[in-house]
């Protein structure tokens, strides 16, 4: 008996070493965020990050975009969603879906600073390497 129970407590710190994360799971939500910031700002501060999550769930919060954050991320040509993300830009996703907002309500679109055309109009705020813009 003694030998089972200490063959099942080596098979589960076994588990447990190999896998660190097998019991903790994001919600697609999360993720889907967490890539889209990894995407447009893996080189950028907390801040711009922030900011980036801000956009996104201010266009949620819009009349004029879909309500639901997948839609939005979704939406053709709006925000780059690659197949990773790190630690920084899942907590700046957690952060952001918890109700943290870098920017107004008003901010509804972003630009890199190093656009080949940038927008005419002042940007209601600029963080790290991008523009935003209402």
């Amino acid at each position: 008996m003694r030998k089972w129970i200490a063959l099942a407590a080596l098979a589960a710190l076994l588990a447990c070493a190999l896998a660190p994360n097998a019991s903790f799971t994001e919600d697609r939500d999360t993720v889907l965020l967490a890539r889209a910031i990894y995407a447009l700002a893996r080189n950028e501060s907390y801040d711009t990050k922030l900011a980036i999550g801000t956009v996104a769930m201010n266009r949620v919060g819009s009349v004029w975009f879909a309500d639901d954050l997948g839609d939005v991320l979704n939406e053709q040509h709006q925000f780059p969603i690659g197949r990773r993300y790190d630690a920084e830009s899942l907590r700046a996703a957690h952060a952001v879906l918890a109700g943290r907002r870098a920017l107004s309500p008003d901010a509804l679109y972003y630009q890199s600073l190093a656009a080949s055309q940038p927008r005419a109009d002042a940007p209601l705020a600029t963080v790290g390497g991008y523009a935003f813009y209402g």
